[in-house]
């Protein structure tokens, strides 16, 4: 009984992170900055969340029917942040003035501080050898880190070398080239099956206006069929996930990317006003990292000889998880923007500002 009632509240909760505050434009109307910060924000919470969710449903879904709605949901919430990571690059290069100077501190640096404090986390608890922890460096154990930080990489070289308007085109293609050289090299689907989303983020904001546009005209409809076909080869990719076929590739990466899409038409008339999904989109990243700690933490060593009794009560187990992930991402977040800040100071130039005195 208990369990049930556990259940119900997961699927009580998730829905209510969905449906709380949310803003629905007039009929015939829609949002013309459908896809602001504050919408992109609350977007990146709601994947951070639901990626959560996937991942302990390995461990409870036998106790807790309801995070059987998740067990899959992990590539296109990844999808979801790959998507709006890319819509905001493109963006960075259309409307702000010499973006690509200092892009690597701004970047790189905002990915790395995190990871390097979680990864220290890893290592140790991991017992990792010399090797292992030399190549954890790599972002190899975390493997979305290591993704995007190739995609920023990539997105940097295609700027350069090319003009504007062919930017796009080229990240498209570099995209497409990182998922044949992991399929090449037999890495798993979830390495590669989702990053067909960053070009697409591109291309939306790119053409914002253009996809508003169209997709305004019998939006019922097209939304309609979008939603259709992302059905079809979500279903497909649910039921085939153990395969290891061209078939479940194509389905896979077909559902990550419509799905990216959706978010989009679906921001066209709904805004997303949540309070809770803002502010885990302000920790998306880290909430994406610690989880899987939490997850090993609390069924071994330190933190369940605290209290073995009280944790092998599989409600506890997952009150606790949530709880420790959040507030260790909030300090992880919180002590990255103190370093990211001493990273990025620029003292005045002395002889300089002596010449001015002068």
């Amino acid at each position: 009984m208990a369990q049930a009632a556990v259940s119900a509240a997961i699927a009580v909760f998730s829905l209510f992170m969905l449906l709380w505050r949310i803003k629905i434009s007039p009929n015939g109307q829609f949002y013309d900055d459908y896809f602001s910060i504050d919408q992109t924000r609350s977007i990146k919470g709601m994947c951070a969340v639901f990626i959560l969710f996937s991942h302990v449903c390995t461990y409870l879904g036998d106790v807790f029917k309801s995070l059987y709605i998740f067990k899959y949901v992990g590539a296109i919430m990844v999808a979801g942040f790959f998507f709006v990571s890319g819509y905001g690059l493109q963006y960075g290069v259309m409307n702000k003035k010499d973006y690509l100077s200092g892009f690597f501190k701004k970047r790189i640096l905002s990915l790395a501080v995190p990871y390097y404090i979680i990864n220290i986390f890893y290592i140790v608890t991991n017992n990792m050898d010399m090797r292992s922890a030399l190549i954890s460096l790599t972002g190899y154990n975390l493997w979305f880190v290591m993704a995007i930080a190739i995609f920023y990489i990539g997105f940097y070289i295609c700027a350069k070398l090319f003009v504007p308007k062919r930017l796009c085109a080229a990240m498209t293609v570099f995209v497409l080239a990182y998922m044949a050289v992991m399929n090449r090299l037999g890495f798993g689907f979830w390495w590669y099956n989702s990053c067909l989303a960053f070009p697409a983020g591109m291309w939306l904001c790119r053409y914002k206006d253009r996809f508003r546009d169209f997709f305004s005209r019998h939006y019922a409809v097209k939304m309609f069929l979008m939603l259709l076909v992302f059905a079809a080869s979500y279903a497909y990719y649910c039921i085939h996930a153990n395969d290891r076929t061209l078939a479940l590739f194509l389905m896979s990466v077909l559902s990550t990317t419509l799905f990216a899409v959706i978010l989009a038409l679906l921001s066209m008339k709904v805004r997303i006003k949540n309070p809770i999904l803002h502010f885990c989109g302000g920790m998306s990243l880290e909430l994406y990292l610690t989880h899987a700690l939490w997850i090993s933490w609390l069924r071994m060593g330190f933190w369940y000889n605290l209290a073995p009794k009280l944790l092998d009560k599989d409600a506890v187990y997952f009150a606790a998880i949530i709880a420790g992930t959040v507030i260790m991402s909030f300090l992880v977040h919180t002590a990255s923007g103190y370093i990211l800040k001493l990273l990025r100071y620029k003292p005045r130039d002395k002889s300089i500002e002596k010449s001015v005195r002068m």
